[in-house]
């Protein structure tokens, strides 16, 4: 505890200190920790909404932007006296720290071109376990209330500090992360955890009042567990707008497509098979596209792990130079999107899939048109004649009624084909195996009509 007394004593060396040496007396007052220095936070929006983002600009110029200059008192603090220190403070849950070494002025060079020290917000104490699950951070085995974070759920694992895995934090070490969990580079991914002899200041969570009024209210934050976090509609919508801007006409969002990127995310998670291939599952793309009944001649897939609102899902996808192309491409004209979530050994995770459809003209030769419009002719010439046979004594007629079946059946699926054809139409499944049920009704007229000339 500090005494009253000792603070009044040491208030009184300031205040005499100030008179004659003002610099020395305002540094011992930073050292003791009575009085906090501004240090700078750059734009890049991991520390949002606690500290503003740089808006409309890029990643490394928002880096090189000061958005704010909260007042934060050096650690450690205090004052050596007689073998004690005192004006001393111990580093809690809530804090907010700064901190330097030679990982973040090595990253933050290789990224900004610029090497600094990082800001973040302590989230575990030494000896503290922690676990990412479900989008939530859990303490010591309980969800963590946090008000501060720029969205609910929205905590997920990375390199160091994957999903579902439960951490214990060593002595003198801290795990830290950013409010803008989806945007904050910390101690889920290279940063690990942050030793305490690397922070230089902190904020104290009970100094942070003044910020409070930029913080959600969490008390319903634990009502969105295990439920997907992209919407279909939304997402095509924002990407129409993008197309429309770039002058590419919208995707139109199809319920079978839908269909069919659920059938894929069920069993992507099912079977823990993300691979594109299906080496696991079986079920490509291809085949689930069937199953959903969908007809165009030409589709494609994209998919991705994580848990994305819309706009967080397009600027991701963009990110790739493939899959933008292929979002952008005029080939398609249907989308689908399904985001599916499921426990994958133990853990709960998201997939969005996302189907694209669309239809290529076949362009038909001639010679494929007039072939099927001269077998049309020809059963139709030849149907009557045989026709006329029915009952006529002499006739075998169960080889002729056989026979009419068969000239009827080719008659009818031709005219069929041939409509497909005609109209520049891609033949389904189904016509397709008409066309080889043609050919062995082919040969058995053949044969029923050598039989019955006998």
């Amino acid at each position: 505890m500090r005494s009253f007394v000792f603070y009044f004593s040491v208030l009184l060396i300031i205040g005499f200190l100030g008179f004659r040496f003002s610099p020395l007396a305002y540094s011992l007052m930073q050292n003791s920790g009575i009085v906090g220095e501004e240090v700078p936070v750059s734009g890049t929006g991991s520390m949002y909404p606690t500290f503003p983002k740089a808006e409309g600009v890029t990643e490394k110029e928002a880096s090189a932007q000061t958005v704010a200059r909260p007042k934060m008192l050096r650690y450690p603090a205090g004052i050596n006296l007689m073998g004690k220190r005192f004006f001393s403070y111990k580093l809690q849950r809530g804090d907010i720290v700064e901190f330097e070494n030679d990982l973040t002025r090595q990253l933050t060079d290789e990224k900004y071109g610029t090497a600094t020290g990082f800001v973040k917000r302590i989230i575990g104490l030494p000896g503290d376990s922690v676990e990412l699950r479900d989008g939530y951070v859990y303490s010591n085995g309980k969800i963590l209330t946090e008000p501060y974070t720029a969205k609910p759920r929205s905590t997920y694992g990375g390199d160091f500090t994957p999903d579902c895995s439960v951490v214990k934090i060593p002595a003198s070490s801290y795990f830290v992360l950013g409010d803008n969990r989806k945007a904050s580079l910390d101690s889920r991914f290279d940063i690990g955890f942050v030793k305490e002899t690397d922070i230089h200041h902190v904020l104290p969570l009970h100094d942070q009042e003044i910020y409070k009024s930029k913080w959600r209210d969490s008390k319903d934050d634990q009502l969105a567990a295990h439920k997907t976090t992209t919407d279909a509609q939304d997402f095509v919508f924002q990407l129409n707008e993008v197309r429309l801007a770039k002058n590419l006409k919208k995707l139109n969002l199809d319920n079978l497509l839908n269909k069919s990127s659920r059938i894929r995310g069920d069993i992507i998670l099912e079977t823990d098979d993300f691979s594109s291939e299906a080496s696991r599952s079986g079920l490509t793309l291809e085949k689930s596209i069937r199953q959903s009944g969908y007809r165009n001649i030409i589709f494609a897939e994209v998919f991705t792990r994580g848990y994305y609102e819309a706009g967080e899902l397009l600027e991701n996808f963009f990110e790739f130079p493939d899959t933008e192309k292929l979002l952008l491409s005029n080939e398609y004209q249907d989308i689908g999107l399904s985001a599916v979530i499921k426990d994958v050994n133990g853990c709960p995770t998201q997939v969005v899939v996302i189907h694209l459809g669309g239809y290529k003209a076949p362009n038909y030769q001639s010679e494929d048109v007039k072939s099927w419009q001269t077998l049309i002719a020809n059963l139709t010439d030849i149907l009557p004649g045989w026709e006329s046979l029915s009952g006529v004594e002499g006739v075998n007629q169960e080889k002729l009624n056989r026979l009419l079946t068969v000239l009827r059946t080719r008659l009818e699926n031709a005219r069929r084909i041939y409509k497909r054809i005609f109209d520049n139409q891609w033949l389904t499944d189904g016509e397709k195996n008409l066309i080889e049920q043609d050919k062995a009704l082919h040969s058995e007229a053949e044969k029923l009509i050598t039989e019955l000339n006998r």
